[in-house]
């Protein structure tokens, strides 16, 4: 038997991400904000804990790479990745985007995030930080995420 609340989840990242692929349609396509809605809904998809809504977030052939573990990259990798990150992590982070870039079919931008992640075994709740450079794929979907790229902003507790 499905979990209530887990649907309800499911069904509200789904209005959410329709919404927003719908906001991105309606602007030029070398428009920078389609990037910074990505980005939003990828927020979204971490808050949430919704794996299979953050790789499809990614093309075909996207990579993940993490602080101190091995890249995923694939769609079967990259589940098994975001699915490992939710058994062990509640993640709740605001983006800031500092500078994007668009060429032809692809983009990418620099991040910064803070916010709160929650260890599932402990219970214990810390503010981390992070850089984040994602790379990005023109498709007939509209933009993908091809790479992204992160690392914990350690020593300054502010990440630039």
């Amino acid at each position: 038997m499905s979990n209530p609340s887990r649907t309800s989840r499911r069904v509200l990242l789904a209005g959410a991400a329709i919404a927003l692929a719908g906001n991105a349609r309606a602007q030029p396509s070398d428009d920078p904000a389609q990037l910074l809605a990505l980005m939003e809904r990828y927020a979204a998809g971490l808050r949430w804990g919704a794996a299979d809504a953050l790789v499809a977030l990614y093309t075909s052939d996207g990579v993940f790479i993490r602080d101190d573990l091995p890249a995923a990259s694939g769609t079967e990798a990259l589940r098994a990745a975001y699915r490992q990150v939710f058994a062990t992590l509640k993640v709740d982070l605001a983006f800031e985007i500092k500078e994007t870039e668009v060429a032809g079919d692809m983009a990418w931008l620099r991040a910064t995030s803070k916010g709160r992640v929650r260890t599932v075994a402990s219970g214990a709740d810390a503010t981390e930080a992070f850089n984040i450079v994602a790379i990005f794929r023109r498709t007939t979907a509209g933009w993908k995420i091809r790479c992204l790229i992160y690392n914990a902003s350690r020593g300054t507790g502010t990440p630039q």
